[in-house]
């Protein structure tokens, strides 16, 4: 079960956003991070591999073209977490995940669908606030009841647009490690769009460095956050080093001079 993205170029209107994007194939049990500054086009290359936006260019998944699929099909196996968290209703997570649940007729029992949804709560913490209102819990509870909605599905493909933005630290590592958890050990594959360059180098795969709608450099996390590329795309200087657990650790020493990143 590979991804595949080939010369993928998309935008909108008349602006083009990727221009003949491609990176390695990627194989289950990965994590693959999406890095680049703002307007690099990570979340315009998501929108892209979930089927809601038009693209130039190939994109398959499973041996399957996504020009040539069933678009249902598609949506079957692929299950995005957006950027922004579910909104503030009155309804409570519970409510929530057992609608969409039902809504996308998941083969569930309604027995086992309760199980499924108390252990993702637990999982990720909020196991407390499962029968409290979304309006009162904070963007990053939400954001985290957000990720339970994409993991409720059983995707084959997640799609995850900075899926710890709203996060403290601690939140942070256990999302990420939750994901990597959850792919390895279902063959499943994530694609998440994310800020945190020493999170990705810990917890991902495969990096694809992005910048201006082009992939700098796509590969196993210390081929990627090198000195050079860093500087390229972020317009800062870094030194990279191994912290003693052997971990990749960006040091980031000041913007270049003279530089004007895009923001």
């Amino acid at each position: 079960m590979n991804l595949k993205v080939e010369n993928v170029s998309a935008g909108y209107g008349s602006v083009q956003i990727l221009n003949n994007l491609s990176f390695p194939d990627i194989t289950q049990g990965q994590l693959v991070g999406l890095l680049g500054p703002n307007a690099s086009g990570k979340s315009t290359l998501l929108r892209c591999l979930s089927g809601i936006l038009a693209f130039k260019g190939h994109i398959s998944f499973a041996g399957q073209e996504y020009s040539k699929t069933n678009h249902k099909a598609w949506f079957e196996k692929v299950a995005t977490m957006p950027q922004s968290p579910p909104a503030p209703t009155a309804l409570t997570p519970t409510e929530l995940l057992w609608s969409t649940a039902r809504a996308l007729a998941l083969p569930y029992s309604d027995q086992a669908l309760a199980h499924r949804i108390e252990d993702l709560f637990t999982s990720l913490g909020i196991y407390e606030y499962r029968l409290s209102a979304l309006s009162s819990l904070s963007g990053g509870k939400r954001q985290l009841v957000g990720l339970a909605l994409a993991l409720i599905r059983e995707p084959e493909l997640m799609l995850l647009d900075e899926p710890t933005s709203a996060l403290d630290l601690h939140w942070r590592m256990t999302v990420l490690q939750l994901v990597q958890q959850r792919i390895k050990t279902q063959n499943q594959i994530a694609v998440a769009a994310l800020h945190d360059l020493d999170l990705a180098a810990r917890y991902c795969d495969t990096l694809v460095l992005m910048h201006q709608g082009v992939v700098v450099a796509a590969g196993a996390p210390e081929t990627v956050l090198v000195e050079d590329n860093i500087a390229r795309v972020y317009q800062v200087e870094a030194k990279i080093s191994r912290s003693p657990y052997g971990h990749l650790h960006i040091d980031v020493i000041g913007p270049l001079p003279g530089s004007s990143p895009h923001v």
